[in-house]
C-alpha cells in the first residue's frame, strides 16, 4: 500500500520509518525546502545551528528506528551525554544543578535545602510510579474511544496525577527554589506547571531512566541520519512540496494528497495519509464538512501552547565555565507565567534558556569565539501580536540579562546576532497563533480530549506530532508515530507483512 507521510519533523519521520519497516511504500511531503520541522538547522552568517530541540531524551526511541531495518544508531549517530544536564541560575545568586546521579542530585539539593534533600528519593519513586503508568502504560496507547482513559484514571487519581505540578511538588519540597527546578518540565513541552497535571512529573523519572544526551553534530545531525536511513530503505522525501489538499472518495477516505511546488499542482495518489503538522492546520486544510462534531468542538475550543523567542548569536570570546544547558530564572515564578500564558505584552524579565553546544560536543566550537542559542517563552500571537515594534527591544532584553548574569560582556562581545518569534512558528511551520509546541499540555486537552490519531470521518487518515497524543518535545512526537503503527496495524491487519517479509523488502531495497 502506498502512505503519504505529511511533514518531515521528528514524528513523521519515525511515522514514515515506521510503515516502511510494516512494508508500505512511503512518500514524505515537506515544506520547507529541508527536513526536520521544528528542528531545522539554520544556517547564519556561515554557521549552523539547531533551530529548536537540543536536548536528547528517551534515546531508546531513536535506537528502535534503526533497529527496524537492522542498523545500529550510534553508527550513523553519536549521542554525547550532558553533564550537568541542566544548570539553574537562581536570581538570589544561588544555583543548583540537575545531574545524572541520584546521589549528587541529592547533595546539589542540600546546597539549598537539607530537609528536602532527604525527601528526593521519594520524589523519584513517585516520579517513577508516574511514568510506570502515564508513559509505559500509557504513551503508545489509543485513545480513540473515551473508555480507554477511563480505564486509567483510578490509578492517575490514586498517584495524585490531576494535581498540578506546581502543587505536587509541594508534597516533597518546601524550598521555592526546588521546587521550581522540578517543576519546569512541562515548560519544555509547552505547559505551565501551575496549571499543568502533575504526570508530568514522569518527566524526570524518564531523565533517570534515559539520561539527557546530545547528538554530535547537533539534532539537526540526527535528523539527517533519520532521512537517510529512510532514504538507504527506499523511502521518497519531496521537499518543498506544501500540502494544499485532501481529496476523499464516496466513502469518505483519503484518495489522494495534492501540494504545490514551484508554482504548479502535484498530486500523490494513496492508500492512507499521516499528517504530521498541527492538527488545527489539517483541520482547516479539510473543512468542517469532514469533520466530526467532536472534531468540530475541540478545534474552537483548544487552548494554544505559548509562543517562543530564540535568539542565535556568536560571541567574539569564549564562556568556558557556562554549560551546557543553563536555565536563567527570573525574580518572579506565578507572574512571570501568568504573564507568558495569559498576559498581553512581553514579559520585562524573562525566564532564559542558554544553549553553549561546545560544551558537550567540542566538534561545534570554532576558533574565534562561540556559538550560542537562548530561548525565552513568551505569549503567543492570540495573546501578543507587536514583534514588529518589539523584536529589537526584546533582544536587547534578553541580551542585557546574559550579559548581567551568565555572559560577562556580552553586549560588547557579540559578533552577529539573529532571532526568530512566534511569527516564524505560525508563517513557516504553520503553527496557529504561533504557538511553540501546538496545543498546550493540560487536563483537558490530554489523552482523549486531545487531537486524536486517526480522524473520526475519514479512517486511513492518522496524525502524529506535538499535537496529537502523547504531546511535544521529542520523545511525545516520536512515541505518536507508535500511536499511528499500532493504529494502521489495526485497520489493516491482512495487509501487514510477515517479519521474513521485511527482511525480504529490506535485503531488496539494499541490493
Amino acid at each position: 500500500m502506498r502512505a503519504i507521510v505529511i511533514g518531515s519533523g521528528a514524528g513523521s519521520l519515525a511515522s514514515a520509518l515506521r510503515l516502511r519497516a510494516l512494508g508500505h511504500e512511503v512518500d514524505v511531503l515537506e515544506a520547507c525546502p529541508d527536513p526536520g520541522g521544528r528542528a531545522r538547522e539554520f544556517s547564519f552568517h556561515g554557521h549552523s545551528f539547531d533551530a529548536g530541540p537540543t536536548v536528547i531524551t528517551a534515546p531508546w526511541l531513536f535506537d528502535e528506528l534503526f533497529e527496524l531495518f537492522g542498523e545500529r544508531r550510534a553508527d550513523s549517530v553519536e549521542f554525547l551525554p550532558c553533564d550537568p544536564w541542566y544548570r539553574l541560575l537562581y536570581a538570589d545568586g544561588s544555583e543548583m544543578d540537575l545531574v545524572p546521579s541520584v546521589e549528587r542530585q541529592e547533595a546539589e539539593i542540600a546546597r539549598l535545602s537539607p530537609r528536602d534533600a532527604s525527601r528526593y528519593r521519594g520524589y523519584l519513586e513517585h516520579s517513577k510510579e508516574l511514568y510506570r503508568v502515564g508513559y509505559e502504560q500509557l504513551g503508545d496507547a489509543d485513545f480513540s474511544s473515551v473508555t480507554s482513559m477511563l480505564k486509567m484514571m483510578p490509578k492517575l487519581l490514586q498517584l495524585g496525577g490531576f494535581s498540578t505540578l506546581w502543587r505536587h511538588t509541594a508534597r516533597y519540597f518546601s524550598d521555592r527554589r526546588v521546587r521550581q527546578a522540578f517543576s519546569l518540565p512541562p515548560l519544555l513541552v509547552g505547559g505551565n506547571p501551575l496549571t499543568t497535571t502533575a504526570i508530568y512529573g514522569l518527566i524526570h523519572a524518564m531523565e533517570r531512566k534515559g539520561g539527557i544526551w546530545f547528538a554530535k553534530g547537533g539534532t539537526s545531525a540526527l535528523i539527517t541520519q533519520l532521512v537517510a536511513l529512510g532514504q538507504r530503505h527506499g523511502i521518497r522525501y519531496h521537499f518543498g512540496h506544501k500540502v494544499v489538499s485532501l481529496s476523499t472518495d464516496t466513502a469518505q477516505r483519503v484518495t489522494s494528497v495534492e501540494a504545490a511546488h514551484r508554482g504548479e499542482q502535484v498530486v500523490f495518489p494513496c492508500d492512507m495519509a499521516v499528517w504530521g503538522g498541527d492538527p488545527r492546520a489539517l483541520y482547516a486544510t479539510l473543512g468542517s464538512s469532514r469533520l466530526s462534531l467532536v472534531e468540530r468542538i475541540r478545534e474552537r475550543t483548544t487552548s494554544s501552547s505559548m509562543g517562543l523567542f530564540v535568539l542565535y548569536f556568536k560571541t567574539k570570546r569564549r564562556y568556558p565555565e557556562v554549560a551546557h544547558h543553563t536555565i536563567v530564572l527570573s525574580e518572579r515564578w506565578e507572574g512571570l507565567l501568568r504573564d507568558i500564558f495569559k498576559g498581553r505584552k512581553l514579559p520585562k524579565d524573562p525566564s532564559l534558556y542558554l544553549h553553549r553546544p561546545a560544551a558537550t560536543d567540542p566538534s561545534m566550537a570554532v576558533d574565534d569565539g562561540e556559538l550560542f542559542y537562548v530561548l525565552a517563552p513568551v505569549p503567543h500571537l492570540g495573546n501578543y501580536n507587536d514583534w514588529n515594534l518589539d523584536a529589537n527591544r526584546f533582544t536587547k532584553t534578553v541580551v542585557d540579562i546574559l550579559s548581567e548574569r551568565v555572559l560577562p560582556g556580552l553586549s560588547t562581545e557579540l559578533d552577529f546576532t539573529e532571532s526568530i518569534d512566534p511569527r516564524y512558528f505560525r508563517d513557516t511551520l504553520s503553527s496557529p497563533l504561533g504557538a511553540g509546541f501546538s496545543i498546550a499540555p493540560i487536563l483537558s486537552q490530554s489523552a482523549w480530549f486531545r487531537f486524536h490519531n486517526r480522524m473520526d470521518k475519514i479512517p486511513n487518515l492518522y496524525l502524529c506530532g506535538a499535537g496529537v497524543h502523547p504531546g511535544g518535545g521529542l520523545p511525545g512526537v516520536v512515541t505518536s508515530a507508535k500511536v499511528v503503527e499500532r493504529l494502521i496495524t489495526r485497520d489493516f491487519p491482512s495487509l501487514q507483512p510477515s517479519q521474513t517479509s521485511i527482511k525480504d523488502i529490506i535485503a531488496r531495497t539494499a541490493a
